[in-house]
């Protein structure tokens, strides 16, 4: 099939598009810089793959997108957290799916896939994060809140009918980026301080890049009408989260767990200094979510893909690899992967 896709360059999107023409598929990439494309398609070992050049809150360049195509994969958004991204947010995650979903929508494509994310689900009523489970009513943060109404549209268009497929990520982890992500750079950042400061309760809910990409792909399949598919991966509290970082890279952790009302403070001070554009290792959504994340039931996404998600021992030996080889981590904080 010929899929449009969008946020192609990205580091779901990259993924992605490798995993489209192994699978036979005709991608079309929008994106704002061809250059970063190329990099994708070296980096990815792929040719490079028809694109348009644009913005998903340019509805003319989405409609230049669309054009010819069969389906659509809109992967991207602005995952930024601090208050000062609420316009990039609004425009993106917001306007942008608007603009992506309905035109899809009107041209009769089929699938229309759409990414959105496990904050749009949090808390979970029942205390594990399930496929289509309720909208949060009160967001944390602003990218949850950005992410709630551009699903809202999903399911609308669901609701009347039209193939629109939902997928919800956790948190992505992974090698093989052109740029680095949030998550790769909270692993490099928490392997370079000296003590890492963690709540009392929560913990990490994340799964591997190429397996979401995998799922994104196998969603590419017309007449199945409106669908929704969590990848959540795995969920390990603070403790297991020490040990398996103990085991995959031979270092021990040195961490001081805070109360969770203190941890929390800590994420109020880092709005504060968010505000006045300075420095601070937390803001306050992400401390929330560090206390409170759930884990989550995929059982059904694994089940009617064939797949299983890879143990996150590989993932993050990967991701280890990948950060020491780009430059953005010294291999003396990694022996066990560096001898």
């Amino acid at each position: 099939m010929k899929v449009a896709v969008t946020g192609g360059t990205g580091f779901t999107g990259g993924h992605t598009l490798k995993k489209l023409v192994e699978a036979g598929h005709e991608p079309v990439a929008l994106v704002r810089d061809v250059e970063k494309l190329k990099k994708v398609a070296d980096l990815h070992k792929i040719s490079l793959v028809n694109h348009v050049q644009g913005d998903v809150s340019d509805p003319e360049a989405v409609s230049l997108l669309l054009e010819g195509c069969d389906a659509v994969i809109h992967i991207a958004a602005v995952t930024g957290t601090q208050i000062r991204a609420i316009p990039s947010l609004k425009a993106t995650n917001i306007e942008g799916t608007h603009t992506v979903l309905g035109k899809a929508a009107k041209l009769e494509m089929d699938p229309i896939i759409y990414v959105s994310s496990q904050s749009t689900l949090h808390p979970p009523p029942e205390g594990i994060y399930t496929p289509n489970g309720p909208l949060s009513e009160e967001p944390l943060g602003v990218y949850a809140h950005s992410k709630v109404e551009g699903e809202r549209f999903a399911r609308q268009l669901q609701a009347e009918g039209y193939p629109v497929v939902i997928i919800w990520p956790s948190g992505i982890v992974g090698p093989d980026d052109v740029g680095i992500s949030i998550a790769a750079q909270g692993i490099a950042r928490l392997f370079s301080v000296p003590i890492l400061p963690l709540p009392s309760s929560g913990g990490i809910l994340m799964h591997d890049v190429r397996d979401l990409s995998e799922v994104l792909v196998r969603c590419v399949s017309p007449n199945k009408g409106p669908r929704q598919f969590g990848v959540f991966g795995h969920f390990y509290d603070w403790e297991q989260t020490k040990l398996l970082l103990h085991e995959v890279t031979g270092r021990a952790l040195k961490s001081f767990q805070f109360p969770d009302k203190f941890f929390l403070g800590l994420g109020h001070l880092g709005d504060l200094f968010d505000l006045l554009h300075l420095p601070f290792p937390l803001d306050n959504s992400t401390a929330q979510f560090m206390t409170n994340l759930k884990p989550g039931d995929d059982h059904l996404t694994q089940e009617e893909f064939d797949i299983r998600w890879r143990p996150l021992e590989e993932s993050f030996q990967d991701t280890f690899r990948w950060l020491v080889e780009e430059g953005h981590l010294n291999p003396k904080k990694v022996p066990s992967l560096f001898k």
